[in-house]
């Protein structure tokens, strides 16, 4: 490295060597005079971090070893391996002392209990296991619903955290009978890849695929802080010893240093990444005591010891101060018709104006104000007012924007004699069920507001008001007219006196991000619809006179990631393109729910050609007069409802249906009370959005295929013989009943497995306190139902079994895990993987029409003619994962010559692979598409090598391939099609490790 390039503060004492492959994880031991270091090399080292020396190298694991933490008492190692053991070392030996078998897959994450009593363990098999340190048995275990890449004990010892790749964040806090209870789950929107905790416990650290790091407070569970700098997914984080400091790795190249007094970045340390077949973690680590930092180099095969001066790092900023942005987002709900959004557009200081019922949904800035937080650190402060629309046919897409909601007016209809509080419970509902995926531990504020009241006054008495405000725990109440501004100014001041913007999270952000945000809401604003990313740059550059060699290409595309994150800008998944009025999806998606709903033979589904062609009633103002950006937005509509999971994609003989399984209105006679009901569940929340994703996630699972669909009920066959069903039955607003039936050829296996997925749905999507489950017990002869109290009675005496009383058979009273001798638990986890690819797979094929739509091809295959069956079987798998390839024999019209076509194209795609088969010869031997592979380095673009199967040998590339990373379709793991995506898209799907 260049020592120009070392920041001010930064001295280097030591650089480590002798690894031979990547480092993944570094540790230093208690005392701070060793490290420990994992590497794909299979090798654990022990390094003395005074001299510099290699003291030990571990040997025993058979693969990959992806991380390693010490003992709190210095004596011990525990690693863990791809290899899929953990193995525990003694330090001063260097023997291996236990091997202990805890996971099924690599184990990616090892940590000890700061009094050495437990042992957690994270894997890519989902799980989270607690071992006991002195006779190692297993004492608990978590099930999560991704890969796990790092678990940390807290250095209190009260707390464990766990992150996973799907962006869950899950807090353990240890009991007084020593177990470990969930504290609190919370989510982001990308993988997270490390947690770390702050020295005092009070606060942890995420590190996510976003680019940001995300603060979070132990006790609330709220995000207090997410930090934006790097311009990479952040991999790694670590606090010094006196928590002055957090360090935090990219794979932007950088490692960073931020102060936590101000949450200012105050160094940045180049550290180029080596992009790894495995990405893990990427060492980084402070020193336990001192003011010391344990970073990577050259390819990530040796460690870097800094030491670091505080007196430099934390004095006077020798950058920009940070700006604090604190978002608050107020929602308008209520039913149709009731005066939402002439309310909403008074609340926003324009005048009023009579609005006809809103569609979609409409935002406006209600207030923008500065706050001085701290001597010299200002926060600016946003209040955003969100007018849902009310409309029925809106209820299934409303719930997906009740995220982060800081305050919610439910407006009711005052004028109503019959029932003025209409919709007020399912909205009550919703918001609460929202906040509960969210998994907040702070409740949402509500205001009752009652909307044009100079037409005639109230029609609820007082009392009954006081009664649904305290029913439903509203924080306040207001009598309101837009028109006459009555009560108007004591809302708006009640509004902004409600919102606690100290437990609103806050986002650090330098001048630059700020500017890139103001000018994207500001061409939202103005009303522009459609635009590139890269006009939207270039529009930006020319708006601020910048100048030409000044590259803010990766902090403009990190923003627009970050602001569609607050759903105001939406980026399509082809064409490079953002729709900067993402409300106009609602509507769309509102007509075709509504044309789904109405379709004559009450099967609740419409042709996916004909949504995709606008042929569903949709009034003509809500409609694009642009019928190529209605087209586009179309497609993008169809994928959000498929991503979402509120349709089905069914193939029929005249090509795919949108099936809505909550749509239905084809009638069953003998519902709600089925033949061979077995159990309910009860329920509170967003029953149409918890039963239509239940529904298709059922029927993507790989363990139930689809057989009937009625009204709110769906009958599956399993992968054995017989039948299972569930029919719904809203009880109340916002409360439902799911009673689960089977019929008697269904195997004890299959219904454990259905009511498991079912139960397991619930506890994610349902208000979690107003699940019930209710046992149903009949006659396996007769059908006779067996009493609740007989069956409850004969259990309380102890016996397992019942006669009927019509022809006195036995009746077993067996319930759950009773009934089975052994059971699976990782099932769920296998539906839902198997749901999410099947989910993945069908909003693939809607990507790919996108991408078609709009000439926006992803990769260019180039190849040999003797190659061209294998590669034409890798471009069609690519095609069924939305990746959109250019092949000649796909793309080249008779007629015309191919050179003048591909160099139309080639300045438009992104990536090019480069195939190599049997012959061993490459296809840049050819001069021509030498020239064109030339193009794409030229553009620093990947060129990425591949080996096919049929290759016999190790191909010799040339001399600009050579230092490429390869794909290999000769080995199975890792996933050569996975890796093949991840080099043309620069996206890690799941699957990878």
């Amino acid at each position: 490295m260049d020592e120009s390039e070392i920041p001010a503060g930064f001295r280097l004492r030591h650089t480590l060597s002798g690894h031979s492959r990547r480092i993944v994880k570094i540790a230093w031991s208690p005392d701070g005079t060793k490290i420990a270091s994992a590497s794909n090399d299979y090798t654990v080292r022990i390094w003395d971090a005074i001299t510099g020396k290699c003291l030990r190298i571990l040997k025993g694991h058979s693969k990959e070893v992806g991380t390693v933490t010490w003992s709190p008492d210095g004596n011990k190692l525990a690693s863990g391996s791809r290899d899929m053991h953990i193995l525990i070392w003694d330090v001063l030996t260097g023997k291996n002392i236990r091997w202990l078998y805890s996971h099924f897959d690599l184990v990616r994450a090892v940590d000890w209990s700061p009094d050495g009593r437990f042992l957690a363990s994270g894997s890519n098999d989902h799980r989270v296991q607690i071992s006991d340190a002195s006779s190692w048995k297993s004492l608990q275990q978590f099930l999560i619903a991704d890969r796990i890449p790092s678990v940390r004990w807290s250095p209190n010892g009260r707390f464990l955290a766990t992150v996973s790749e799907d962006g869950k964040i899950s807090l353990f806090v240890l009991n007084e009978e020593s177990r470990l209870t969930q504290h609190f789950a919370g989510s982001t929107d990308r993988h997270v890849l490390d947690v770390t905790w702050s020295p005092n416990s009070e606060l942890f650290a995420t590190a996510s695929d976003d680019s940001t790091i995300k603060i979070w407070e132990a006790e609330s569970g709220k995000i207090r802080l997410i930090l934006q700098g790097h311009t990479g997914g952040v991999i790694s984080i670590s606090f010094s010893a006196d928590g002055s400091l957090l360090a935090s790795k990219a794979l932007d190249g950088t490692v960073r240093l931020w102060c936590t007094s101000t949450w200012q970045q105050i160094a940045v340390l180049p550290e180029p990444h080596h992009l790894p077949v495995h990405l893990w973690h990427s060492g980084l680590a402070f020193h336990p005591t001192e003011s010391c930092l344990a970073t990577l180099g050259e390819k990530d095969s040796i460690i870097r010891i800094w030491d670091l001066d505080p007196a430099v790092l934390l004095g006077p900023p020798s950058i920009k101060p940070v700006t604090f942005y604190t978002n608050a987002k107020v929602v308008l709900v209520g039913e149709s018709g009731v005066g939402k959004s002439s309310l909403g557009i008074v609340l926003s200081g324009a005048p009023f104006a009579p609005m006809p019922s809103t569609h979609g949904r409409k935002v406006w800035t209600f207030s923008s104000t500065e706050a001085e937080i701290a001597p010299g650190r200002i926060e600016k402060r946003e209040t955003l007012l969100w007018d849902l629309a009310g409309q029925p046919g809106y209820r299934l897409i409303h719930q997906l924007h009740l995220k982060e909601v800081a305050l919610a007016l439910v407006v009711f209809d005052a004028r109503n004699e019959i029932d003025p509080f209409s919709g007020i419970q399912h909205w009550v509902r919703a918001l609460k069920n929202a906040q509960t995926e969210e998994s907040s531990l702070h409740p949402i504020k509500k205001f009752l507001v009652a909307a044009r009241t100079d037409r005639g006054g109230i029609a609820a008495s007082k009392s009954r008001i006081d009664s649904t405000l305290q029913e439903f725990g509203f924080d306040d109440y207001f009598e309101t007219s837009a028109k006459e501004s009555w009560n108007i100014r004591e809302l708006t001041d009640a509004i902004n006196s409600s919102i606690d913007w100290d437990k609103l999270s806050k986002v650090s952000s330098n001048e630059l991000f700020q500017e890139i945000k103001d000018f994207l809401i500001s061409e939202k604003q103005e009303g522009r619809l459609l635009s590139t990313i890269e006009d939207l740059y270039r529009e930006f550059r020319r708006s601020r006179s910048l100048p030409i060699p000044l590259d803010l290409r990766p902090e403009f595309d990190l923003c627009i990631r970050l602001v569609e994150q607050r759903d105001l800008i939406h980026r399509l998944s082809f064409g490079g393109l953002v729709l900067l009025q993402p409300e106009l999806l609602d509507a769309y998606a509102s007509a075709i729910v509504n044309a789904a709903r109405t379709e004559p033979d009450g099967l609740g589904s419409i042709s996916e050609e004909a949504a995709k062609a606008g042929q569903f009633a949709m009034s003509k103002d809500e409609r694009l007069q642009d019928k190529e950006q209605e087209k586009l937005l179309l497609i993008t509509t169809i994928e959000d409802l498929l991503r979402h999971e509120i349709a089905l994609r069914e193939q029929a003989d005249d090509g795919p249906y949108l099936v809505f399984p909550s749509q239905l209105t084809r009638e069953n006679k003998d519902l709600p009370n089925p033949e061979g009901r077995v159990v309910a569940f009860r329920f509170e929340g967003a029953i149409l959005n918890i039963y239509a994703t239940l529904a298709v996630r059922l029927s993507h699972s790989g363990a139930f295929t689809r057989h009937e669909m009625w009204r709110n009920a769906i009958t599956y066959t399993g992968r054995t013989q017989g039948i299972c069903g569930m029919a719904l039955k809203e009880t109340d607003e916002g409360s439902g009943e799911l009673t689960l039936f089977f019929d008697t050829a269904t195997s004890e296996e299959t219904r454990f497995q259905f009511e498991e997925y079912i139960a397991a749905h619930l506890r994610r999507r349902a208000l979690r306190e107003s699940i019930a489950r209710h046992r149903f017990y009949s006659c396996p002869n007769c059908g006779i139902p067996v009493a609740d109290r007989a069956a409850q009675r004969v259990r309380e005496l102890g016996r397992l079994t019942i006669n009927c009383y019509a022809c006195d058979a036995p009746i077993s009273l067996l319930d759950r895990e009773e009934r089975l001798a052994a059971i699976d638990p990782s099932l769920v986890i296998s539906m839902d993987k198997a749901a999410d690819e099947r989910r993945n797979t069908e909003a693939a094929a809607l990507v790919l029409q996108g991408k078609k739509e709009t000439n926006s091809f992803d990769v260019f295959l180039c190849h040999n003619r003797e190659d061209k069956g294998e590669v034409k079987k890798i471009g069609e798998i690519l095609k069924q994962h939305g990746i959109l390839p250019w092949l000649d024999d796909w793309e080249l019209r008779p007629g015309f010559p191919w050179k003048t076509i591909l160099e139309e194209q080639i300045g438009k795609i992104r990536a090019a692979a480069v195939f190599v088969g049997p012959t061993d010869v490459g296809p840049w031997q050819n001069l021509e598409l030498q020239s064109f592979l030339d193009e794409f380095v030229k553009r620093n673009c990947p060129v990425i090598p591949v080996i096919l199967e049929s290759s016999s040998a190790t191909p010799q590339l040339p001399r600009f391939l050579r230092g490429m990373t390869w794909v290999d379709f000769r080995q199975a793991d890792p996933d050569p099609v996975e890796m093949l995506i991840w080099g043309i898209t620069g996206e890690r799907r799941s699957s990878l490790p």
